[in-house]
């Protein structure tokens, strides 16, 4: 019974297949004779002197418009860059010279740097909090290593313990 099924629906798709083959082979042969009927065609041109004139006329004006703009643009862009670097050298030259500076002004601009007396001895504000963060780092990291330590400790402690736990269950 299979068998018969397994040949009628090889048949069926046998004959859809060939179905489909004269329909591709209907649509193949009429692109050709369309495709051999366009190229069969003559092309008249119909198109006159004056309107290929007025055409080309009509896009040159375009043309000659867009460069005017182009330039126009481009004008205006240098001009403004001509002042801007005028308008630079100008605040360049109203700088004073070095004959004409006195540095005092310029440290008097900078804070002064503010000391520290420990102990009798002096030492800059910056290097003393330095210092202490230091200090903090260093005690962190000990802190660090220590609780690792610990946590290595409670670690092997548990371990053992699971392991003692089993050798009793075992044993029971």
């Amino acid at each position: 019974m299979e068998d018969t099924d397994y040949t009628m629906y090889s048949e069926a798709i046998l004959g859809m297949l060939s179905e489909m083959s004269r329909k591709l082979d209907a649509i193949q042969a009429n692109s050709k004779a369309k495709e051999i009927q366009s190229i069969s065609q003559e092309i008249n041109p119909v198109v006159s002197k004056e309107e290929i004139e007025s055409i080309i006329n009509s896009h040159a004006t375009t043309v000659g418009h867009y460069i005017e703009h182009t330039f126009k643009v481009q004008t205006d862009h240098h001009n403004k860059l001509f002042t801007s670097i005028r308008e630079v050298k100008k605040q360049i030259d109203a700088l004073p010279t070095p004959e004409k500076v006195s540095f005092q002004p310029l440290i008097d601009l900078f804070p002064k740097q503010r000391n520290v007396t420990i102990c009798g001895f002096e030492f800059l504000r910056t290097s003393v909090i330095i210092f202490v963060l230091v200090l903090i780092s260093f005690f962190s990291f000990v802190l660090n290593i220590k609780q690792m330590e610990d946590y290595h400790i409670l670690n092997r402690q548990y371990s053992e313990q699971t392991e003692y736990i089993l050798q009793m269950e075992t044993t029971e």
